[in-house]
């Protein structure tokens, strides 16, 4: 039997100038089974359940991503009425917009792909977000979109385009060989220190999920970040400590413990040596009230 259709249109969602629109759904069994005159990438921020999508249909979980061209008929459904929600944050977008994008992007590649996008050659796609970098986007995404302020346009169409970016670099490392993998790999080492750099990390750790030998680790954080493994983490935990400084009102002992310091006069030394200043006096000197 075939089931009702609808099609939405860009024009209802668009704001002003944006040529996009960003929300975040409770999907239900209600919605409809629809196509649409823009373009989509959608991400499953909770839950699981199915994707319907033309004549399939296609098990989905937190993590996952989905590009979705013109004209293509889907609906997500949660697993069951009653059962844990299916959140879905949904970035929809003008063809006209990637015009714009294409105009911007300085390298051949990243045109290529939006190219791709805008003369409807980029069929369906569907991919798993590693270590978080989609979801930190979305949220940035759906957080500009939802409070609108100066620049909000300009901030959204970059914002875009690194979810573009992003999402082909994902397609690509699919069908990279092994041998061409350590860059893309070592990316994937430093996301992981982003992620837990406030717990005792070590080369040894780095090694055992990267698969690199401590050694080849060392030679990678010189090549790509320009300092040892060692300074790269205090880097972070500086950087970190900076943001917790500025916007929070909490003690700097607390501060030093939350980025992974238990010695407060190690985190004063390091903090000093990166930024010229005690941790006092870059509250003072920084503190947002």
């Amino acid at each position: 039997m075939k089931r009702p259709m609808e099609t939405y249109y860009g024009d209802h969602f668009f704001r002003d100038d944006t040529m996009m629109y960003v929300n975040r759904n409770a999907e239900n069994f209600s919605g409809s089974y629809h196509n649409h005159d823009f373009l989509e990438i959608a991400y499953i921020v909770e839950g699981e359940g199915f994707h319907h999508l033309e004549n399939t249909v296609q098990r989905v979980r937190k993590g996952h991503i989905f590009y979705i061209p013109l004209g293509v008929s889907h609906v997500f459904r949660p697993t069951s009425a009653n059962g844990k929600p299916l959140i879905v944050n949904n970035c929809i977008f003008s063809v006209q917009l990637l015009s714009k994008l294409i105009a911007f992007a300085s390298d051949s590649d990243t045109a290529s792909f939006l190219q791709r996008m805008q003369d409807g050659s980029l069929g369906y796609k569907s991919i798993m977000d590693q270590h978080d970098r989609f979801e930190k986007l979305f949220d940035s995404l759906y957080e500009q979109n939802a409070m609108p302020i100066r620049g909000s346009a300009v901030y959204l169409h970059t914002l875009l385009l690194q979810l573009v970016i992003e999402f082909s670099r994902a397609i690509e490392h699919l069908h990279t060989k092994p041998s061409e993998l350590q860059h893309h790999s070592f990316q994937d080492v430093l996301q992981y220190v982003e992620r837990h750099y406030m717990h005792e990390l070590s080369l040894t750790v780095l090694a055992h999920i990267s698969g690199f030998s401590e050694r080849h680790l060392q030679r990678l954080f010189r090549r790509y970040t320009a300092q040892s493994w060692h300074h790269y983490l205090q880097t972070v935990r500086v950087r970190m400590s900076r943001e917790l400084l500025r916007t929070t009102p909490d003690k700097v002992s607390a501060i030093a413990e939350k980025v992974g310091y238990k010695d407060i006069h190690s985190f004063n030394s390091v903090f000093k040596r990166n930024t010229g200043l005690t941790p006092g006096q870059y509250r003072s000197e920084t503190r947002i009230d």
